[in-house]
């Protein structure tokens, strides 16, 4: 990943007085693209396993909770499921459809998922999540979210 979305990252957390040392940074950046080679290397395991070429955002999942990040899973379920909801809204995709005209603005620092609410902003830090009770998982199951 490059440094300067590292540090962008990095700032959005911190008080706007906070200074980061470079090799603050660098560290955090190796560790960022260890985890990501981590996490796809599984991923694409899975892939190899099932002869598939392509590594979807289930396989993602799939290696995130078989190496222990089970804490991630479910607010990346919500989100990946809320994301889908929201391009199926819109009637074409960034993928390839008609050109998108109007663009749906989302308030992540609402989002009672994976990017606000209970996990980043001022929840809990054990990974009990957000409050709400129930929400659909990518696969359309619904599932008990821990309180």
């Amino acid at each position: 990943m490059p440094i300067a979305n590292v540090i962008r990252i990095m700032r959005k957390i911190l008080p706007s007085h906070a200074k980061i040392s470079d090799d603050a940074k660098e560290t955090i950046q190796e560790c960022v693209s260890e985890y990501i080679s981590f996490i796809t290397g599984e991923a694409n395991e899975r892939c190899q396993r099932e002869q598939r070429k392509t590594i979807t955002a289930e396989d993602i999942l799939f290696a995130m909770s078989k190496l222990g990040f089970d804490d991630y899973v479910e607010p990346l379920t919500i989100y990946l499921h809320r994301y889908r909801e929201m391009e199926g809204d819109r009637g074409g995709s960034a993928r390839g459809g008609e050109p998108l005209m109007r663009r749906t603005v989302v308030d992540y620092n609402q989002h009672p998922g994976f990017f606000g609410g209970g996990y980043f902003n001022g929840g809990s830090s054990n990974g009990s999540g957000p409050s709400s009770s129930k929400a659909p998982q990518a696969n359309g199951e619904s599932f008990t979210q821990p309180k």
